[in-house]
Formats: C-alpha cells, sequence, structure tokens
C-alpha cells in the first residue's frame, strides 16, 4: 500500500525560468505551499531569516494568488530546484523592488540543511544579480545579514557586494540584539565584475 501511494503522487512539472549548473530557479508552485511552510516553520532555517511569526499553510497559500502588474509589483521570488535531486531545495529573489530609484533586496534561504554550505546560494544569487541588472535594468542591489550569520556574510563578500554599513544592535534575535551589516551593488560594478574577456 505505501508503494502505491508512493507512485499515485503527483509529479510536479518544472519550468525553469533561469537555469543555472546545479539549481535552476523556477516559478514559485502552489503545489510546494507545505514544503514552503516546512521551511518558515523550521527552528534551524528560520534563525537566520528574520522570520519570527510563525506561518500558517493559508498564510503560505496566498502568495500564490495573482499578483499585480509587473511594473507595480514589489517583490520576485524563485524556487531553488535542485537538478540532479530534482527537488525544491529554498527560496531566493528580491523584495522591496523600488521602481523608481531602481534597487531592490536581494533574499535567499536553503529550506533543507544538508543542502548548506556547499555554494548553492552563491550560484543562485549570481543569477538572481544578472536577471536584476540585464532584464529588470535595476541600478542596485541590496543585502542585510545580521552578525551571526556567517555562512551569509562569508557569501556576500563572495558575490562581490561591497559592505557599506553596519548598522549597530538593529535586531533582536534569540534573546540578543545583533548589528546588521549592510552590503550594495550597483549595476555599473557588477558590468565591471562580470565583463567577457
Amino acid at each position: 500500500m505505501p508503494e502505491e501511494k508512493e507512485n499515485s503522487k503527483e509529479e510536479i512539472e518544472v519550468f525553469p525560468f533561469i537555469e543555472g549548473n546545479i539549481i535552476d530557479l523556477v516559478a514559485q508552485n502552489s503545489k510546494w505551499a507545505e514544503l514552503i511552510c516546512k521551511w518558515r516553520n523550521d527552528p534551524k532555517v528560520r534563525q537566520y531569516s528574520r522570520n519570527a511569526w510563525p506561518r500558517s499553510l493559508d498564510d503560505v497559500k496566498k502568495r500564490f494568488e495573482t499578483v499585480p502588474d509587473r511594473h507595480t509589483r514589489d517583490s520576485v521570488g524563485f524556487i531553488m530546484y535542485h537538478k540532479r535531486d530534482k527537488r525544491p531545495i529554498g527560496d531566493i529573489g528580491l523584495n522591496r523592488i523600488d521602481w523608481v530609484s531602481r534597487h531592490a533586496n536581494i533574499f535567499a534561504m536553503i529550506g533543507e540543511p544538508e543542502y548548506w554550505g556547499k555554494g548553492i546560494v552563491g550560484e543562485a544569487a549570481q543569477l538572481v544579480l544578472k536577471y536584476a541588472f540585464t532584464e529588470l535594468n535595476l541600478h542596485k542591489v541590496r543585502a542585510g545579514v545580521f552578525t551571526p550569520n556567517e555562512r551569509s556574510l562569508r557569501a556576500a563578500e563572495k558575490l562581490g557586494l561591497n559592505k557599506e554599513a553596519v548598522t549597530k544592535e538593529a535586531i533582536y534575535v534569540d534573546g540578543k540584539y545583533h548589528d546588521i551589516h549592510k552590503w550594495g551593488l550597483t549595476k555599473k560594478e557588477w558590468l565591471e565584475k562580470n565583463k567577457t574577456v
């Protein structure tokens, strides 16, 4: 009987929006709502994502409702889909998009801990930066990382983001106040770093 149940699971067809080497970035799918809800509520995963409120399945499903016109939307998100393992492992995207000043914040979260520390966010973030600058024509992408998140601090450096400021004791996590390190990268800087010879 368990085998029948396993075989009857509906396969989710994946259409890459942006193709990478290890992962593809695909549109978020409402059929993954339970998985995303699990990621948002997992204490290990949400520790560095600043997700202090529990998320219900209904909350997550609301994300899949019709979005406004692309010129007025203030975020775009993707699922990181592991190509070899054929599974969604996290999400990444841009939020707080300001279409007048043409800047946005980049965010990323790997919801499956066995994929942490494997360079996957680095690859996914490079894909999102390229999309931000070459397709959305953004002027600047920002990131904020708070002090205990060493992995993300290293990732911001590896991505070539410039450290612009440290806001002291700006975020309260796990009973302590932490500094937020603010990073940024302009389209011009990105183009310089990604010149093809």
